[in-house]
């Protein structure tokens, strides 16, 4: 027997990794609301790290190497930026993610209007 909203748990919970609600089923409007949000800080950090590199690519010195490896502060702005850099791709692949729930939960949602 099909459980839409046993199906809808496990994807907010397991897939999208949103916590548990505090008590009692929540109403699917509130689920929606929590993934909504849960998108939206998402994109928020997601271009915090874009303009974090953009200052860091920015403020790097001219006359240095470009992304250079060894002894210096060329090594700290190197690590820096592919630390930002990967922070933001982790950022988007969970964005990716968490719109494949929404679009998941939105096709369920249409499929079984009862519940």
């Amino acid at each position: 027997m099909w459980r839409t909203k046993a199906v809808l748990s496990l994807l907010h919970e397991e897939v999208a990794g949103l916590p548990r609600p505090a008590e009692g089923e929540e109403a699917p409007a509130e689920a929606n609301s929590r993934l909504e949000r849960a998108r939206r800080r998402a994109r928020l950090v997601v271009a915090l790290d874009w303009v974090a590199l953009a200052v860091l690519l920015v403020a790097n010195d001219r006359g240095a190497a470009f992304l250079s490896l060894g002894p210096g502060e060329a090594t700290a702005f190197t690590l820096a930026a592919l630390a930002v850099a990967v922070h933001s791709g982790f950022r988007l692949g969970q964005l990716e993610k968490l719109s494949a729930v929404a679009r998941a939960t939105a096709g369920l949602e249409s499929r079984d209007p009862t519940q």
